[in-house]
């Protein structure tokens, strides 16, 4: 029982040890901390009783003599009473300070400008604007026809380098690229400035910028008339969103008559009885009877007249269409509805075992080729001639192509040669072996009896009308 009471006590001994060590090791809260008060129902000097934690904390748990203790005491509604804090004057604001980045008042772009065939002269306008948005510079350069970049300085107010700018492009080039991002006039885009150490351990700004622009320019424009691409005097233009053409190379291709008339400044195109006035420096015109205004007006330019091509094709009943393929546009037009009609030979009923016809009119001196079937057929070619004289003269009536050959007189040869009917033929003028015309005349009475053409004219029909094409002959 002695042993039991003894190893009891050695327990209780070491138990309090233990408890004290523990009480010692506990952090002691800093003077600026308020000690930490338990909650616990029980006696005070039961808590205190446990290694007496230290007169410090007694001091802090009791209240100060000066002050009323009914100020900690819990209000009716169990919220404790805390006096307000006094008032105090608002804080001076003062700008940040700087980040220590080296600064810069200057920024430069080269603007390199793509390569187009018809530039339209312009300068370009490009602003910049600070990270605030406020205007910090603009300059403006000239752009022409044979312009490959152009630089642009701007003195700014000094900024820190890693701030960024708005790049505002005003007017004067179609796009400004800058790597994947493409800007209209009137849009932005952001650059951001930026700095590296060099070699010799100094502060290098990265403020200089390059960018790639796409200038004013004109596309180019193809016209085709029935499939064919025309050779035309001067080039077509894009005017206003309209183009516009060289009027007597566009309206001849489609069969249509063309002349000026001095008395009134204005072109007139016509189909029989159809006709089209067009008033140089004006939109006013006059198809067919009827004024009207065209979206732009009919002007002189590189020694023709030009008119809004569509106003020319829709007025005639001719289908046109446009394709447009980025760097040029096609525009493309069918067969006059009115001048088809219009055509002697599409009133005849004249048909040919090819999709070609001649139509050689004898009061006219003129050749006529044609493409197409009976009743539709289209003009592709018109030429002069010379017929037969008086005494030997031109036959009349419809016959075939049946031969091509060639006919040597010594001194002189005609040819080609198609022979229609006997001894009758299409033939070149009297040609020099070596050379030259022996005798060239067209527009007159002389041959006996066969149509003879310039040696140019009567090549291309050769080359172009197969064997029993039809060839038709009138007074």
């Amino acid at each position: 029982m002695k042993s039991f009471i003894k190893t009891a006590a050695c327990i209780a001994a070491v138990s309090a040890m233990l408890i004290q060590s523990a009480v010692y090791a506990a952090p002691v809260p800093e003077a600026s901390e308020a000690p930490v008060l338990s909650d616990t129902s029980g006696d005070e000097s039961d808590v205190l009783s446990d290694g007496d934690v230290s007169a410090e904390a007694d001091i802090a748990a009791e209240p100060d003599d000066d002050t009323d203790s009914s100020d900690n005491l819990p209000s009716d509604d169990g919220v404790t009473e805390t006096a307000e804090p006094a008032e105090t004057a608002a804080p001076e604001i003062t700008p940040a300070p700087r980040s220590g980045a080296p600064t810069a008042s200057t920024l430069d772009f080269k603007v390199m400008i793509d390569d187009k065939k018809y530039v339209i002269d312009s300068f370009i306008k490009i602003e910049v604007y600070d990270k605030n948005g406020v205007l910090a510079g603009t300059d403006r350069e000239w752009i022409g026809g044979i312009t490959e970049s152009v630089d642009l300085h701007y003195d700014v107010p000094e900024y820190e380098l890693g701030d960024t700018f708005t790049v505002k492009l005003v007017e004067g080039v179609d796009t400004l690229k800058y790597y994947d991002t493409a800007i209209r006039p009137g849009e932005s885009f952001e650059v951001e400035t930026s700095w590296y150490t060099d070699d010799s351990g100094k502060a290098a700004a990265y403020n200089s910028y390059i960018f790639s622009a796409v200038p004013l320019w004109e596309k180019e424009v193809f016209v085709y008339v029935g499939g064919d691409m025309l050779k035309l005097p001067s080039r077509a233009k894009i005017v206003d969103g309209s183009t516009i053409v060289p009027a007597r190379a566009v309206a001849e291709a489609m069969g249509i008559s063309v002349y000026y008339d001095k008395d009134y400044d204005s072109v007139v195109c016509s189909v029989g009885d159809k006709q089209i006035i067009y008033n140089l420096g004006s939109a006013y015109a006059t198809f067919f009877g009827e004024d009207l205004y065209l979206p732009v007006a009919a002007q002189y330019y590189a020694g023709n007249t030009y008119i809004p091509v569509r106003s020319l094709a829709d007025a005639f009943e001719a289908p046109i269409e446009s394709k447009d393929f980025g760097d040029h546009l096609d525009i493309i037009i069918g067969e006059s509805e009115i001048v088809r009609q219009s055509e002697p030979v599409n009133q005849w009923n004249i048909s040919s075992r090819t999709n070609y016809m001649v139509w050689v009119s004898k009061s006219e001196y003129t050749v006529r080729v044609y493409e197409g079937s009976k009743n539709k057929w289209r003009k592709i070619y018109t030429a002069p001639c010379a017929i037969g004289a008086p005494g030997t003269p031109t036959i009349t009536g419809s016959f075939e192509y049946i031969e091509r050959t060639f006919w040597d007189y010594g001194s002189y040869y005609v040819g080609p040669v198609l022979r229609f009917h006997n001894g009758y033929a299409l033939h070149s003028v009297l040609l020099y072996y070596g050379g030259g015309e022996y005798d060239g005349r067209v527009g007159v009475r002389i041959s006996h009896g066969c149509v003879r053409l310039k040696a140019k004219d009567i090549n291309w029909i050769a080359n172009t009308i197969p064997i029993r094409t039809r060839i038709y002959i009138t007074e």
